[in-house]
């Protein structure tokens, strides 16, 4: 049997990997010890470990070319230069927009960690998450399907719903990134990269904001911390404390605002096709009658199963082809192009949300040995020795059934699945109750025959009958897959474009598609979460110049009206004070403005910290 245990391969290779490192460092440390001949390269790059686990990259190169860009000729055209800093100033009302979208999102999920730990641990406080959800329900935040939804008027409405989201594997609101646990191994080089870009992108809007508002760039660099990749900036202090409160919110909210850009500029990118169009230039031609397969991990069953560039152009009953129109409206419940219905289809659905109709069977074929229907979440797939056969249930809702009929069914999967032709698909038992229509169901005298659909109540044990077409060839193939669907979502890539040449890479377009889903989704994370007024976060510099710049305007409307109830010749009680060099002088908080300070911080850092124990906690339960 397969050891249920995860492998330590990736931890050793972690450790390893930091280990090689450490000894590098200390032998490099040790070479240059003493060596003063390199200093002025030392100074313009600089390697340094900070810990057995953060490394750092500095470097004073980029310096020139960031204020170079920011003071060019163009930027400093009148009109330029409005819109530029326009664009900025949007960017400040955006980031505090993600400030207060960011602190109920931060809130709620807060709740539904505590709910479902709660669940977990048999505490009732669960039933405080489905009302946090109710709540959200009426005023339009949340949408519930209504199949998951209890009717309405039941005395244990909150209850049933409560168990309902806690405990089944509903989408957390925050997750952690650990991965090798909640992010695949075969994405890990999709993540790094699409980490660093966001990172790279979010510190140079510091940069080049600060580089307008003529505050220096000490040196700008990038660090592993861990599994962590990151990038950081360093300003002039003393230059930025002088600078206005104004000019300071541009260059604090500068990195949320360009994350937030990104993201759009990457869904724009992606949801009007563009990305595609610049493929189709380049050598692809795209698939319109479903997906193309352009890689199979060799880990996975359907490895050497399925070729490679063979289109799939269905799953169960749901055709993937965009403009096809069956018995339902798919575009509604699947999503309007191919990829969304593959991905739907594999990580958001039952069997019976795939399949229009059940498979008829005869009773003679019940192969019944009383254990596979006997499963559990070590054996999802029952505990039968013979690997054909699998556990049924009645297509018709159990609600319309006796309990008579609850009994367990096993049928060969592969004998009852392969006549899925129009012939032998049901709606219930009287539709296979006809001698010449089904007359192969019938053996000696006359069995009864019933309509069926594979059961199970784990979702890594769907049955999922995927149709493809081989390389050009338009032959119709069928293949049954027996096991997890989010796991056949995650080995096999598929992509929307098929190399019109044969040296052209086949998994190249699934690669840039995925980098791009990637990139959009930390672009959003480091909008949000890096506009929280949590320590050592963007929010919390933010959420102290905004009150910072409340208390002066304060200040300046009411010196303001006490010089218009002063006399002329008096001298007035309000004078802006400047520095030499023209800038504002720093004002510090008041004591009221202190306290709000304070408190809002330290309550947004610690549920920040609850939400992320919280979540580690629910992996590990």
């Amino acid at each position: 049997m397969e050891s249920s245990y995860p492998s330590l391969l990736p931890v050793l290779w972690f450790l390893g990997i930091w280990a090689l490192a450490n000894i590098a460092f200390t032998l490099y440390r040790y070479i240059q010890k003493g060596r003063s001949d390199d200093a002025e390269h030392s100074e313009t790059l600089r390697v340094e470990l900070a810990s057995p686990l953060h490394l750092r990259v500095t470097t004073t190169m980029f310096n020139n070319v960031v204020a170079a860009c920011a003071q060019c000729s163009l930027t400093r055209c009148p009109l330029v230069s409005w819109l530029i800093d326009g664009f900025y100033r949007v960017g400040v009302c955006v980031s505090f927009v993600s400030m207060v979208v960011c602190v109920g999102v931060l809130c709620t999920a807060a709740v539904q960690i505590a709910a479902r730990i709660g669940a977990k641990a048999g505490y009732p406080l669960a039933d405080a998450w489905s009302m946090v959800l109710e709540v959200q329900k009426y005023l339009g935040v949340a949408h519930f399907d209504q199949r998951a939804t209890p009717h309405v008027g039941s005395d244990s409405q909150h209850s049933r719903l409560s168990r309902r989201l806690v405990g089944t594997p509903d989408p957390q609101v925050l997750r952690p990134i650990i991965p090798g646990v909640t992010l695949p191994t075969g994405h890990l080089w999709h993540y790094l990269l699409a980490l660093s870009i966001c990172a790279i992108i979010h510190e140079l809007g510091h940069a080049f904001a600060a580089a307008r508002a003529r505050v220096p760039l000490r040196n700008l660099g990038v660090f592993v911390m861990g599994i962590y990749p990151g990038a950081f900036v360093e300003l002039c202090k003393t230059k930025l404390d002088q600078a206005s409160v104004g000019s300071r919110l541009s260059i604090v909210c500068a990195g949320v605002w360009h994350n937030a850009v990104t993201a759009l500029l990457v869904f724009v990118l992606v949801r009007s096709g563009g990305l595609g169009a610049v493929f189709s230039h380049t050598g692809w031609t795209r698939v319109t009658n479903g997906v193309v397969i352009s890689d199979v991990a060799s880990n996975s069953p359907l490895h050497n199963r399925i070729p490679l560039l063979s289109t799939v152009y269905r799953i169960d009953d749901v055709y993937l082809q965009s403009n096809y129109s069956n018995t339902w409206n798919t575009n509604d419940r699947f999503g309007e192009t191919s990829i969304a219905r593959w991905t739907h289809i594999l990580t958001a659905t039952t069997n019976r949300d795939t399949n229009t109709a059940g498979y008829c069977a005869s009773t003679a074929e019940n192969m019944d040995d009383g254990l596979c229907c006997e499963m559990s979440p070590e054996f999802p797939l029952g505990e039968s020795p013979d690997n054909d056969v699998f556990c049924f249930e009645r297509f018709a809702q159990p609600s319309k059934l006796s309990l008579s009929k609850h009994t367990p069914m096993c049928f060969d999967l592969r004998s009852v699945l392969e006549r899925s032709d129009a012939a032998n698909r049901c709606q219930s038992d009287s539709d296979c109750l006809q001698p010449n229509q089904r007359s192969h169901l019938y053996t000696g005298k006359q069995k009864s025959s019933i309509c069926v659909l594979p059961s199970s109540p784990f979702a890594s044990s769907r049955v999922v009958r995927i149709y493809y077409h081989l390389p050009n060839n338009q032959t119709e193939h069928m293949l049954l897959y027996a096991g997890s669907p989010t796991e056949l979502w995650l080995d096999v890539q598929v992509s929307s474009l098929c190399p019109r040449y044969p040296y052209l890479p086949h998994t190249l377009p699934s690669w840039i598609e995925t980098l791009m889903q990637y990139i959009l989704s930390f672009s959003l994370a480091f909008c949000l979460l890096n506009a929280l007024p949590a320590y050592y976060l963007d929010g919390d510099l933010a959420f102290k110049l905004l009150i910072t710049a409340v208390e002066q305007r304060t200040r300046v409307a009411r010196a303001t009206k006490c010089n218009i109830l002063a006399s002329a010749d008096s001298k007035p009680l309000y004078k802006k004070e400047l520095t030499d060099s023209g800038t504002e002088e720093p004002v510090e908080l008041s004591r009221g403005g202190q306290m709000v300070y304070t408190a809002v911080t330290a309550l947004t850092t610690a549920l920040l910290g609850w939400c992320i124990v919280g979540s580690v906690l629910l992996l590990a339960l």
